[in-house]
């Protein structure tokens, strides 16, 4: 058999096997993310629990953060925030708890700038979540001023009134229509272990460029047959 041509049959072969890695990580990435979505979609799907009973004196909060969560009080006037970067934007406000503690409550999206009146004492449900992740992201040029491209609880520290939960929630369809608006996609947190089994997807691209350079290597260590170089010159012999 000719020696190029088993050379390139052998890269060949490192090639298909390249490929056979590769397709197992990206089957195996998104059966992980397909797994992510099932597990947060289980968590938010559970029975719902007291804010108030989950959140410590001190602040401390249970593992509460993607579950539906239930809580009594009213919105606290004057602080109304738009939130996004395009329209329709969240309508987010201060809501204060029957024992007078504060939490953000986004009530729906809006396609225009709302006037949020005082609603009075009322109990909602809605999934509670951790403070959007920090971007380049801006507001749409006519938002109202003041209004923000993600609700970062940092920020509402400083504005809105006090003690304030270190998270938000996300009114449900019925909630939202209350206030007539839509319904708000609840930002739900990422199980932990994304890395590790992102790692685990990295690996088999990783074995898949290995297999094309061990396939390389060996057509480069193979030698003509000997009933290739009959006849051939010594010095026509590698």
């Amino acid at each position: 058999m000719n020696l190029k041509f088993r050379q390139g049959l052998t890269i060949f072969a490192g090639i298909l096997v390249a490929i056979g890695m590769v397709v197992m990580g990206l089957w195996q990435m998104a059966r992980f993310q397909s797994s992510i979505a099932d597990v947060a979609g289980e968590r938010a799907a559970q029975a719902p629990v007291s804010l108030a009973q989950s959140v410590a004196v001190d602040g401390t909060i249970d593992d509460v953060y993607g579950r539906r969560v239930q809580l009594t009080g009213e919105v606290v006037p004057g602080h109304q925030l738009l939130v996004g970067s395009q329209w329709p934007m969240r309508v987010a406000v201060p809501f204060e708890m029957s024992d007078g503690r504060i939490v953000p409550l986004v009530l729906g999206l809006t396609p225009r700038d709302v006037d949020i009146t005082d609603a009075g004492p009322m109990d909602v449900e809605g999934i509670f979540t951790a403070g959007d992740q920090e971007g380049n992201l801006t507001p749409p040029s006519d938002a109202p001023v003041g209004s923000s491209a993600t609700l970062r609880l940092q920020e509402l520290v400083q504005e809105w009134p006090q003690p304030l939960i270190a998270g938000y929630v996300t009114l449900s369809t019925d909630g939202a229509q209350r206030f007539g608006l839509d319904a708000a996609e609840a930002k739900l947190p990422e199980v932990q272990g994304t890395y590790m089994h992102q790692g685990y997807a990295l690996q088999w691209w990783v074995f898949a460029a290995a297999a094309i350079a061990f396939s390389i290597v060996v057509a480069r260590g193979l030698r003509p047959d000997p009933v290739d170089v009959e006849g051939l010159e010594p010095s026509e012999v590698s």
